[in-house]
């Protein structure tokens, strides 16, 4: 079976802006879509609060256990709302997207739209995560807006990062049912790896911090806060670390494409 059209980056701009409004389309009026995307970051916010401890970053040496557990679930919250989003985006519309592959669409616009809706998706939710923690976690900031800056990009990037592995897993699985323990070895990694609630002094378990995207965000939001003399990750540069997640979701999207061009490669 061959594919009816050759392509051109005018044609791939269009075909990108169409499946982009379609998909937000969908997401916008789909109540099965827009509902759980709205109550995903109000609920993990209660989830926050309720471990949160007042004082936390004034005193961090008196609220040892909000300290650290304070950044690390607002990050986690983050890649979890990326990853429920992204998990089932590609596997559950195999066969769609294979008619629609061989009747002309390209497949880098259809990536590339699912990229840019469910980033900007993500943008919000990670808005509401980060200036929602406003109203009840006392960051202590220094330099407010310089702070602020990093805490909302480290949230973002996580979550960007993430997604885009939850793309990757959506591309690899024929049916979305069989994404459920791939997705639950990765929650797992991001809980136990991150370095924030327990710590490995010892190789190889040292080496997976740097493999897992929620350390990276982690990090940036202890070093910000104050909190770096409390755990080793919170040492590192912060723009290190979101470097380190805008190179991770570009090694996720491109091994997307990868698969994806494979799979509706052209046949006779």
């Amino acid at each position: 079976m061959k594919k009816t059209r050759d392509f051109s980056p005018r044609m791939n701009l269009l075909q990108f802006r169409v499946l982009l409004v379609r998909y937000l389309r969908q997401i916008v009026t789909n109540p099965w879509f827009i509902v759980p995307l709205v109550l995903q970051p109000v609920v993990l916010l209660i989830i926050t609060s309720l471990v949160y401890e007042d004082g936390t970053f004034s005193e961090p040496l008196a609220h040892i256990t909000s300290a650290n557990s304070t950044p690390f679930l607002l990050v986690l919250s983050s890649a979890l709302m990326g990853l429920l989003n992204s998990y089932r985006e590609i596997c559950k519309e195999r066969e769609v997207t294979r008619r629609e592959v061989f009747g002309g669409v390209d497949v880098i616009s259809y990536l590339a739209s699912k990229v840019a809706a469910l980033g900007i998706v993500g943008f919000v939710q990670s808005l509401v995560i980060s200036l929602g923690s406003l109203s009840f976690i006392d960051y202590n900031l220094s330099d407010p807006a310089y702070s602020l800056f990093f805490i909302v990009m480290a949230v973002f990037l996580t979550n960007w990062c993430v997604t885009g592995l939850g793309l990757l897993v959506s591309a690899l699985l024929k049916k979305s049912e069989s994404a459920i323990l791939p997705v639950l070895v990765i929650i797992i990694m991001q809980v136990v790896c991150a370095g924030a609630l327990i710590e490995f002094d010892e190789m190889p378990m040292e080496i997976l911090y740097f493999f897992t995207p929620v350390m990276y965000g982690t990090s940036v939001i202890g070093n910000v806060t104050g909190i770096g003399f409390m755990r080793d990750i919170y040492g590192y540069n912060q723009y290190f670390c979101l470097a380190m997640l805008i190179i991770f979701a570009a090694v996720f999207h491109v091994l997307t494409a990868l698969k994806l061009k494979y799979d509706y490669r052209t046949r006779d």
